[in-house]
């Protein structure tokens, strides 16, 4: 038979072994309890163990109950306490808060497949509803349409928008993409897309018959059979400015300051009396896609089941893609644009990084760019125009001729 002092040992270690409830116990009878030392109630048989009070710490009776804290967003939870709780959790990682219900996420990653840029805590902490919702009203953007003339001297689209296509008050449906890119379309398919970043405007009329380039190297303007293009260096080289026309005699050209105006024709070149009009501050690309087309408050019903039926995918190399209005618009991650007709017949692509600019219809061809390949390039039929900021070359009926780089004429 186990001793007395045994006994009472194994009973202290099953205590022990409970966890963290307490249990009072009396020595069984006939068992004398063991000396302990004082622990100020004297008098008091009972006596606790249990794992929060075995060793020398003393079990504090004042002390407030313990409760669980998670770090987790639970239904229910204010949107401040997540963001709380997400700043303790993730310090290193940039916290935004999307949508009307401030959903918060990584903000890299957010803003490197969304359309519209994501608002950072501090922002959003700072704005009232008021300003919230002004942010997220597609009307809170200017209105360019029917007001006075935009040129891309003055362009500003970093301005917050709504994702996809908006239907406007003026009957237009209006675009915005990433990287300062904004596409102004009407009911009947005249298109104006806007590189705001590199000072690029590309307009063509519903029709494709009119096509108009704005851009730092020069501007296009084409009307049915007849293309001007005046041209002046995009980096600043040099202040000259040259001037062409396509029309059906063949490609006149001169330059500033120059008394005479050339033609070149399946002759050769020589002098000519035909004048070349060509105003450098007017903006071709508003009359281009306004003139006849649909727009106003009357077409504003057509244009919001337009943008109702409006498709959109995310394709395998990350590319977004809206097909809309007979048009394909695509934009790649490095902020490129290409925008299509169903036939493929008309092309619009411009690029955010490099000044790159193309469009392409059933009358013309023009490509122009900056940088190291800087120049801009117009081909109508067999007449063609080249300019790389300094040379300034035409080309028809198998002559050349041009201004080269002191603005001098020369004959190829």
């Amino acid at each position: 038979m186990q001793s007395t002092e045994q006994q009472t040992d194994e009973m202290d270690s099953l205590v022990n072994s409970l966890g963290a409830r307490c249990y009072i116990r009396t020595p069984p009878e006939g068992v004398k309890s063991r000396s302990r030392p004082s622990s100020g109630n004297e008098g008091n048989p009972m006596r606790q163990r249990s794992v929060f009070t075995a060793g020398k710490t003393k079990f504090n009776v004042s002390a407030p109950p313990f409760e669980y804290k998670s770090n987790s967003c639970t239904q229910g939870t204010s949107p401040d306490s997540a963001i709380r709780a997400l700043d303790l959790k993730h310090r290193d990682i940039p916290i935004s808060l999307i949508g009307p219900t401030q959903l918060p996420v990584n903000s890299r990653i957010w803003n490197s497949i969304a359309a519209r840029p994501s608002r950072s805590v501090d922002d959003m902490r700072k704005s009232t509803k008021n300003d919230f919702f002004q942010h997220q009203s597609p009307c809170a953007s200017p209105n360019y349409h029917l007001g006075g003339s935009v040129s891309a001297r003055n362009l500003d689209c970093s301005s917050p928008r709504p994702f996809g296509p908006v239907a406007m008050p003026n009957g237009t449906i209006q675009i915005r993409l990433r990287d300062g890119i904004r596409i102004d379309m009407t009911v009947d398919r005249a298109i104006r897309v806007i590189n705001s970043k590199e000072k690029i405007i590309i307009a063509m009329s519903g029709n494709a018959t009119s096509v108009a380039l704005t851009h730092p190297n020069g501007q296009v303007f084409q009307h049915g059979g007849l293309v001007e293009i005046v041209g002046y260096d995009g980096m600043k080289r040099n202040n000259f400015v040259r001037f062409a026309k396509m029309w059906q005699k063949g490609i006149s050209l001169t330059a500033e300051g120059c008394a005479l105006i050339y033609l070149v024709d399946a002759a050769g070149t020589r002098t000519t009396s035909d004048a070349i009009s060509f105003d450098t501050n007017r903006d071709y690309t508003l009359p281009v896609f306004l003139s006849g087309s649909h727009q106003g408050p009357n077409y504003v019903r057509e244009a919001v089941n337009i943008v109702d039926n409006t498709s959109f995918w995310l394709n395998d190399d990350s590319s977004e893609t809206f097909e809309i209005n007979g048009y394909r618009i695509t934009q790649t991650t490095d902020g490129l644009v290409r925008v299509t007709r169903a036939n493929n017949k008309c092309i619009i692509r411009t690029s955010p990084n490099n000044g790159s600019a193309t469009v392409t219809s059933m009358f013309i061809h023009c490509t122009a760019s900056l940088g190291q390949t800087s120049h801009l390039f117009v081909r109508r039929g067999e007449r063609r125009m080249h300019f790389d900021g300094t040379s300034f070359v035409v080309r028809n009926a198998g002559h050349s001729a041009g201004f080269d780089e002191h603005n001098r004429l020369r004959v190829y």
